[in-house]
């Protein structure tokens, strides 16, 4: 398996695997939508592929706002496997290669919205223990988490605001 970023080509692909990992039309929609945004960063929209080229995972990483401030901070989500491919590490090589991505870009830290036992291996922790507060949408206070990248960067603080291509 390879994860590299995402190509025009791969958008097919990726839409369908958000549909069948979700079973549902609310991830693709939205993968779709930052896709099309000012937040898309294309260096983190990311698949990973196995040798034959079948795409079998995606993540997406965008930017998101900062209540009253101009900073924007990264988000990770949507991020889906295959469910025939789940279990088998695609999806912790897709955080693992998003997190070194992002460090890259010199970025402090990667927000999302997740199960705390599967995203803690990987160093999130509540981001409002740090002083991130959750947007309104958020489905869960406890499920909104900080990977903090830089830990000599002064993180900011605030109320985390997304984008209308997020759903509510």
């Amino acid at each position: 398996m390879t994860v590299r970023p995402s190509r025009d080509d791969d958008w097919p692909a990726i839409l369908d695997l958000h549909r069948r990992a979700f079973g549902g039309e609310v991830e693709p929609r939205m993968a779709d939508a930052v896709r099309a945004s000012d937040g898309w960063v294309p260096a983190l929209s990311l698949v990973a592929e196995e040798e034959d080229g079948t795409v079998v995972g995606h993540a997406v990483t965008s930017w998101v706002g900062l209540e009253g401030s101009e900073r924007r901070l990264l988000q990770l989500g949507p991020i889906g496997v295959l469910p025939e491919h789940q279990g088998r590490g695609v999806g912790s090589a897709l955080v693992r290669a998003t997190l070194e991505v992002a460090r890259t870009l010199a970025e402090p830290l990667v927000l999302l919205e997740g199960d705390p036992a599967y995203y803690g291996r990987f160093g999130f922790v509540r981001a409002d223990e740090l002083g991130l507060l959750p947007p309104p949408e958020a489905l869960y206070d406890w499920a909104f988490q900080v990977a903090v990248l830089d830990e000599d960067a002064p993180l900011p603080q605030g109320r985390v605001v997304y984008p209308p291509t997020f759903p509510s």
